[in-house]
């Protein structure tokens, strides 16, 4: 692009040194500046880009826009009201608007992301739609996977890799949505054709202070979306209204308790998956699932509402609800051959604590046993909630470490403490003792709950990740235990 072309479209506060060039290549991270680019000091949570425009300029970036004054450079300067800001709309330019090329599908909410959408990726996939994903355990374009560090990365990357999904023949865009992609304006130039709002739940408060603030954050995500879009509402959330009366979109709720136009009754929940009944208008369909606990029919609700508002015939999408197994450390199962099972979840907030605990100690006929701990550096009021949650529902409690990262990991656990009753509790913070322990006092019939880490594959402690897998632990546990019994 021109840069003449780039300054019309940002229309900006003040230009220096105003220079006609090509803009091949844009970055915001001056590691990543290229001859012929235009970098964007952004603000950070933690760092401040307006810092690193020399770095910037030496690693060739022939003009930079910038949101407060700075020293003078022989190169042109832009200042806007805001540099994310920019970004944002200069990469949806750059990139050629990728998201209007794609269905794209955008899912909010505290909890039910992930699984909502790799279920509908399945769905899609068995209709023979070519899926692309976005979120918490990566990128995944086809069957290539991305690692990123954030749910919904920056605009730049998120147009960038639109780009590329649209050039490799990619036909829909599935999106998990974060409150911090929200707020931060990573998303402000994606095309979204759906959304759905799985629910609302405390987290994220060391970032937006006030549950008001978090709640109103994803109310912005549907009364922002283009007309002609569709939303998915969970109407059995005590918020789900609030979510109806703001989407400026044509609005399909969903629930099992609530007057829904996708209305789900649960037939049958068992240890090996759940039947779900769906009434819509005069139709009713009958969904089998491996899927257990009433929370994943909630996760399964949003997903047969939207595929088959997308026109994904009948079979296809009982067929992709059927064959899904879930994702690897989301509810996941774990065959331990030694009478009990054992499920690592990504649980690490009082409400999915609470699902996950409830669902389980329904199907169990044992002892439900969990293990658990909260992340450092972040929401410190939920520690205890999590705490009590586990204390009220579980038989046995096993706090431990999770990230504990810049915090004392026995400050973590005494807040979660601060929420036990008197039950008996074990405390024990290396995270793989604590695992292991909670898989030697199981006994047939329990079920062993390992939560807080799901997918993750580290542990951060002290600021420096360290590798760590619940899965890897278990399966290495169990490995030992059948071995001595040969």
């Amino acid at each position: 692009m021109k840069l003449s072309k780039i300054i019309e479209i940002i229309d900006p506060i003040s230009v220096k040194r105003f220079k006609e060039s090509d803009i091949k290549h844009l970055s915001y991270d001056s590691r990543e500046a290229e001859v012929g680019g235009l970098f964007f000091a952004i603000k950070g949570e933690n760092n401040d880009g307006h810092r690193y425009i020399k770095d910037a300029i030496s690693g060739g970036a022939s003009s930079v826009v910038v949101e407060t004054d700075v020293a003078e450079f022989d190169i042109p300067v832009i200042k806007v009201k805001s540099s994310r800001r920019a970004l944002s709309c200069v990469a949806s330019h750059f990139f050629e608007f990728p998201s209007e090329k794609l269905v794209v599908v955008g899912i909010t909410g505290t909890n039910g992301k992930t699984t909502t959408a790799f279920l509908l990726r399945n769905i899609f996939r068995k209709a023979g739609r070519k899926t692309g994903i976005i979120g918490t355990v990566g990128c995944f374009i086809e069957d290539k996977k991305i690692d990123i560090l954030n749910t919904t990365p920056e605009s730049l990357w998120l147009q960038k890799t639109m780009r590329e999904m649209v050039d490799k023949g990619i036909e829909i865009c599935i999106m998990e949505v974060s409150s911090h992609g929200i707020k931060m304006g990573r998303i402000e130039d994606i095309d979204f054709d759906f959304a759905i709002f799985t629910n609302i739940s405390r987290d994220h408060l060391d970032f937006h202070k006030t549950f008001s603030d978090y709640l109103n954050t994803k109310l912005n995500f549907f009364q922002n979306l283009k007309k002609g879009s569709k939303s998915f509402i969970n109407i059995d959330d005590p918020n789900g209204k609030k979510f109806v009366s703001k989407a400026a979109s044509r609005i399909f709720t969903f629930g099992l308790c609530e007057d829904a136009d996708f209305k789900g009754e649960i037939r049958k929940l068992e240890s090996d998956g759940l039947l779900l009944n769906i009434v819509y208008k005069d139709r009713e369909f009958d969904i089998t699932s491996v899927l257990r606990g009433k929370y994943n029919a909630y996760n399964i609700l949003p997903a047969f509402a939207l595929s088959l508002e997308m026109g994904i015939e009948e079979d296809c999408l009982k067929e992709g609800i059927f064959s899904f197994n879930g994702v690897p450390g989301r509810g996941q199962s774990i065959r331990t051959g030694l009478g009990f099972r054992c499920i690592i979840d990504y649980a690490h907030t009082p409400d999915a604590l609470f699902n996950i605990f409830a669902a389980e100690k329904k199907i169990s006929p044992g002892r439900l046993i969990c293990v658990f701990g909260a992340g450092g550096d972040r929401d410190r009021g939920k520690r205890k909630q999590m705490g009590e949650v586990a204390s009220t529902i579980c038989d046995e409690v096993i706090i431990t470490s999770d990230n504990p990262r810049g915090e004392n990991p026995r400050e973590i656990i005494d807040d979660i403490l601060g929420g036990m009753n008197s039950k008996i509790v074990t405390v024990e913070v290396d995270r793989k003792k604590a695992i292991e322990k909670s898989l030697q006092i199981a006994r047939r019939g329990d079920v062993v709950i390992v939560a807080g880490k799901g997918h993750e594959t580290y542990q951060e402690i002290a600021g420096k990740r360290i590798h760590f897998n619940d899965r890897e632990v278990v399966e290495s546990w169990i490995k030992k235990m059948q071995e001595r019994n040969l």
